[in-house]
């Protein structure tokens, strides 16, 4: 299969640059020893193997070599040179797309053709994105002049909107635009009369549903999914069925299937084939043509062409291809979670979809006759197997790029997916005759109404079920590669793995049951696991006994977690953060270093290397320890992003709870985390000019909990700071005999009784809340 193997080597090749960013040398010289091993190992019968080594490694290079070439240097032409500058700009361009409405804004996608900065004209070419106040209505094509300040999309731990925007092409974006319109219009005709007819199509979508049955069938039929409540949205996500109002090629490859399907019985397998891509032809058109639907669509009409052709190495073959024609194309789409979801669902349809449903006529055929065997094999393979062959191999792509798994998903599909065939049939079929005569359309979408009203009702009812989404915080690229290499090795090794298996099971009589019990232990394990781990909406503070040093872990609402210092030891705090961290994502979202002192950063350099942060916050000065030094050069080595901590920030912890900086000083800072009635102080990089400009206490008010600076160090601690602050519960971090004698006599005597807990004496000290009440456990009582 020289052809996928090329392909695959293609997409390689771009994803290996992006990430190593090799020399040219080094690529020419793993090219050539690479050919030059495979044509000098005497293997017999291999020239085809030798071949196909030789046009993979050239692929391969070509895909890098691809690559480079989408990064070039900005220049005065390029619109994003003119990014994040102090003043607003006026930008000519006109709308290459319709406008994205939503509650509260509207999105205008532009082709900038000119730029006035006040003192000169610039002609540019290139797309950008203005956020415009909401209730002005544009048109494809509109020219139009925008007012306002460029800026560098942004970018946050979550979700970088700024990649997201590259990958399609936008590098500039107008938070706040002013639009004026221009006389005139641009762009393709063609284009224009297809957005005009898809506008008219969604007044009349809306005209002749209510909602939510409405923006559902505006999602379904147009690809305009922006009415639906976040409520709603929320629960396709968590049920598993988004794909049914978002156009996608895991949308349209099940389409294309049950298209293929319904139009063979009537005309026969190819005029049925060549009428569904017809059919996903006509759709394209109808929603735009868009660079994400014609994907899709190609994606969709590539798995009609394996179910057709029924071989499965052509099938891959042209999956593999069509993958690298549009990663030449565009070499970002790789990291689309859109193109992964359409590759996969496309692959799990060329592997699966045909075996499950001779999976399925073989049992039924066990207590049926044969004819109705498959008639019920056929029916489940369109409604229930060709989603679950999708599942399959956009499951952990799934669990990767949106951090969470729905298991409702494999019984709500089966219900709700045989519905919509006729939802899309009566749908379109209104929608298309209210073009026509408005009448008759309206007595096909009273037809059509009931089912999708209970779509709708359907995803609600499995959106109620108790714990029917696993959110899991993180999932590492690792254990998708393990998966994909663990379900590629059963599929294509099957019979091999088969024999060996059989083998097994003569010469060991009770292999098969100690092979199935083994499976649910271990199933069983990673369950638990993964139930732990998910984010359970409460915020969790953790003070790692770690010694006389503070080591503060939080795990957000969401399930991101933030390390604050480490303390001294590398292997007692790797040990901590291996307790606690998920199994399935060993990152930290945030390392915050508050203090620069060598005994609270002496483990971080050894232990960031299991645990790397994804972004850092900074205070103290970097030259205070000799672990100060190396932990900075270590994260200017491992290209971390660091931000200086300045006084002021505060940081979005989710659900309304924040991360502030109050004050910072040479040593490092003092961090508050507030979320409703719960505050928690942690002045660990504080000295005492913050005694004074925080007010001895005063400025930042009671506190639910304190931490005591430097281990109960008395001049950091003095009774009008505990009285200003009032803390409910004192949390001291301490080695068990302290070589300074800490905590001091006077820290413990300004407590006045107030509650104490100490992880010399209970151990890991954890606190969770969420934002109304505390929960407070420990190590030892």
């Amino acid at each position: 299969m020289p052809l996928m193997w090329a392909s695959l080597a293609f997409l390689g090749g771009i994803a290996i640059h992006a990430k190593l960013h090799p020399p040219t040398d080094a690529w020419m010289m793993l090219v050539f020893l690479v050919i030059l091993l495979a044509w000098l190992l005497p293997l017999r019968g291999s020239r085809s193997f030798k071949w196909t080594v030789t046009a993979s490694m050239i692929a391969m290079l070509l895909g890098a070599a691809r690559y480079q070439f989408t990064s070039h240097k900005l220049t005065p032409s390029d619109v994003a040179w003119f990014n994040d500058r102090k003043y607003e700009m006026l930008v000519t361009g006109y709308l290459v797309e319709p406008p994205d409405y939503r509650d509260t804004y509207t999105n205008l996608r532009v082709e900038a053709t000119a730029l006035d900065t006040g003192k000169d004209i610039f002609p540019v070419h290139d797309l950008m994105l203005a956020r415009i106040p909401t209730n002005q209505t544009y048109h494809y094509g509109d020219i139009v002049r925008l007012r306002g300040k460029l800026e560098t999309p942004p970018s946050s731990e979550d979700f970088s909107y700024q990649d997201y925007l590259a990958r399609q092409g936008i590098l500039s974006y107008m938070s706040s635009a002013e639009v004026t319109l221009l006389p005139g219009s641009a762009g393709n005709p063609i284009l224009a009369a297809a957005y005009a007819l898809k506008e008219k199509a969604l007044d009349n979508v809306y005209r002749l549903f209510l909602d939510p049955e409405a923006s559902l069938l505006a999602g379904i039929l147009l690809g305009v999914d922006s009415g639906l409540p976040n409520a709603l949205q929320q629960a396709y996500k968590d049920t598993g069925t988004a794909h049914i109002i978002a156009i996608s090629g895991f949308n349209i490859s099940i389409i294309a299937g049950i298209f293929f399907s319904l139009f063979s019985r009537a005309l026969g397998p190819r005029r049925g084939a060549v009428m569904a891509i017809l059919g996903i032809a006509f759709y394209t058109f109808l929603v735009g043509a868009g660079a994400a639907v014609v994907r899709a669509a190609l994606m969709g009409t590539l798995s009609l062409f394996a179910m057709q052709v029924g071989r499965r190495q052509m099938g891959l073959n042209t999956l593999a291809f069509v993958a690298a024609l549009m990663a030449l194309w565009n070499p970002l789409i790789i990291w689309d979670a859109g193109f992964q979801l359409s590759f996969f669902a496309t692959l799990g349809l060329i592997l699966y979809g045909g075996p499950f449903q001779q999976a399925a006529e073989r049992f039924v055929s066990r207590f049926l006759p044969v004819s109705n065997a498959q008639q019920i094999a056929k029916l489940l393979g369109d409604y229930v197997l060709l989603t679950l062959a999708a599942q399959l191999t956009t499951l952990p792509i799934m669990a990767f790029q949106f951090k969470q798994i729905s298991l409702v998903s494999f019984i709500a599909n089966p219900f709700i997916l045989p519905a919509q065939p006729a939802v899309m049939i009566l749908g379109g079929l209104a929608v298309i005759a209210s073009l026509i005569l408005f009448p008759i359309g309206q007595i096909l979408a009273w037809i059509a109404w009931p089912l999708t009203a209970y779509t709708n009702r359907v995803v609600e009812l499995f959106d109620s079920i108790p714990h029917g989404v696993i959110y899991l915080g993180g999932f590492s690229f690792a254990l998708v590669a393990l998966f994909y290499a663990v379900l590629l090795a059963v599929t294509f090794g099957g019979p091999r793995l088969k024999e060996i298996y059989v083998s097994l099971r003569n010469r060991y009589k009770y292999l098969p049951t100690a092979t199935i019990l083994a499976a649910l232990f271990i199933c069983t394990l990673l369950t638990w696991r993964v139930a732990a781990d998910a984010p359970d909406g409460k915020l969790h503070v953790t003070f790692l006994g770690v010694g006389s040093a503070d080591a503060v872990l939080i795990e957000t609402p969401t399930g991101r977690n933030i390390l604050i210092n480490g303390g001294p030891s590398a292997s007692t705090l790797s040990d901590a953060l291996g307790r606690r961290l998920s199994f399935f994502d060993h990152s930290l979202d945030w390392l915050v270093v508050a203090s620069t002192d060598e005994n609270q950063v002496a483990s971080l350099s050894r232990v960031l290397q299991r645990y790397p942060p994804r972004n850092v916050l900074w205070s103290g000065n970097k030259q205070a320890s000799f672990s100060s030094r190396n932990l900075a050069q270590f994260l200017a080595d491992q290209s971390i992003p660091v931000t200086q901590a300045e006084e002021g920030q505060a940081f979005d912890l989710g659900d309304g709870a924040a991360l502030k900086v109050l004050n910072v000083s040479p040593l490092g800072s003092t961090l508050l985390i507030e979320w409703n009635d719960f505050r928690l102080l942690l002045p660990i990089g504080e000295n005492l000019d913050t005694l004074d400009q925080l007010k001895t206490g005063s400025a930042v008010q009671p506190v639910t909990v304190l931490s005591l600076a430097q281990s109960g160090y008395a001049p950091l601690s003095p009774p009008d700071w505990i009285t200003n602050l009032n803390p409910q519960l004192v949390v001291l971090s301490v080695a068990a005999g302290d070589i300074n004698g800490m905590p001091d006599q006077a820290t413990l005597d300004a407590l006045g009784g107030r509650s104490l807990l100490r992880t010399d004496q209970n151990g890991w000290i954890q606190i969770m809340t969420d934002g109304r009440q505390m929960w407070v456990s420990v190590e030892k009582k």
